[in-house]
């Protein structure tokens, strides 16, 4: 299939700290967003 016929979607979410934003990503994408040193300190 051509890549430029596959449709594209950007969703952004808000959110407190620890309220799920990230794994509401993973849901949906398959990928861990959070990929910083800083990030995977915190959990």
């Amino acid at each position: 299939m051509d890549p430029r016929l596959i449709p594209e979607v950007n969703i952004g979410t808000l959110g407190h700290v620890d309220h799920g934003k990230s794994t509401l990503v993973q849901a949906i994408s398959g990928k861990w967003p959070a990929v910083h040193s800083e990030e995977l300190k915190r959990g």
